[in-house]
């Protein structure tokens, strides 16, 4: 059914009866075929990161998924969150809080937050967080991300596999990026398995550690020699995140998993507490902007950051050539 109407949906506006607005500046939409875990949101930071260094002015754009508001909302300006991770999503909060200078928005209809955004701040680029299934708007580039380690599961949709799409509905992406993967090797094969088209930019990724960050913010490097911890997260996939505290010099005694953008209660807090008895404890920064203000033991978080395997210089290449021929400002 899931597949049958997102069909339907995009030939809809493919032939005009539905229509797309445009936004008077570009945009570049990351998103995935299937139901989180694919690493959307430090794919957005890697990539507002790079465009600042080159000069380029981006805004993101996001629905800011489980936010406790409605309406178009500004999660920053460009310094810093000005709303709760509750206000503006637990995403979107972490991406307000770790991109100074990039104004980040939430909304249900991204072109009116992108509308929003061009009244107060001077932007180049609009990056459409988590908007491949976002044909309201209309996009310069659109980026599809694939977990390696899920693929495109059973390959089916909504209730019976883990896609929002079928597996053809690739086809309609600009570039392809297989993140999470262990080698090139593995990236390679993964995309072989999905319905893109030849010719067109693919990449591999993973996700390296990059240092710890506590609930203030402050910022220090990873443990130079083995730190046994207890971690928790909730993510759509738990077991990565237990692999990259490994990579990053811990060792895992307890761990403790939730369901995906998990919103912590007392009885979780006392269970985390419980399980690591008196270790010290981890989680994602994802995580961290989720858990109560009153918690009473320290949690740091793994700060993660996008590397590129191959691929970068196609994908890097396609998202200058969208900007600079779309011939807006």
């Amino acid at each position: 059914m899931i597949g049958a109407i997102s069909r339907a949906r995009r030939a809809l506006y493919a032939s005009g009866i539905l229509r797309s607005e445009s936004l008077p500046r570009p945009v570049v939409s990351i998103g995935n075929l299937s139901v989180g875990g694919s690493g959307k949101t430090p794919h957005v930071m890697f990539l507002a990161s790079w465009l600042a260094g080159k000069g380029v002015k981006a805004a993101i754009l996001s629905r800011g998924y489980g936010r406790r508001s409605r309406g178009v909302v500004w999660v920053s300006h460009g310094e810093g969150p000005v709303v709760s991770a509750r206000e503006g999503g637990d995403e979107p909060f972490l991406m307000a809080a770790s991109l100074p200078g990039v104004p980040v928005l939430v909304g249900e209809s991204r072109a009116e937050a992108g509308r929003e955004c061009l009244r107060r701040r001077q932007v180049d680029v609009f990056l459409l967080d988590d908007g491949y299934q976002h044909l309201s708007l209309r996009r310069d580039a659109d980026i599809l991300l694939v977990d390696a380690g899920r693929g495109l599961g059973n390959r089916r949709t909504l209730p019976l596999g883990p896609l929002r799409e079928p597996p053809e509905s690739a086809r309609f992406a600009d570039a392809l990026v297989v993140t999470k993967c262990a080698s090139v090797a593995e990236g390679e094969a993964v995309a072989g398995g999905i319905p893109f088209p030849a010719g067109r930019p693919r990449a591999c990724t993973r996700l390296v550690p990059v240092s710890v960050v506590d609930r203030g913010g402050k910022e220090t490097p990873l443990p130079a020699d083995v730190e046994e911890v207890a971690a928790f997260s909730g993510l759509a996939r738990n077991d990565p995140f237990s692999d990259t505290l490994r990579e990053a010099g811990y060792v895992v005694r307890k761990f403790v998993g939730f369901g995906d953008h998990h919103a912590y209660r007392p009885g979780d807090v006392r269970r985390i507490l419980a399980e690591a008895g008196g270790m010290p404890v981890m989680t994602t920064e994802k995580d961290l902007v989720r858990l109560p203000a009153d918690l009473e033991f320290e949690v740091r978080a793994l700060r993660v950051g996008v590397e590129f395997l191959s691929g970068w210089d196609a994908v890097s290449g396609l998202v200058m050539e969208r900007l600079e021929g779309t011939g807006r400002p």
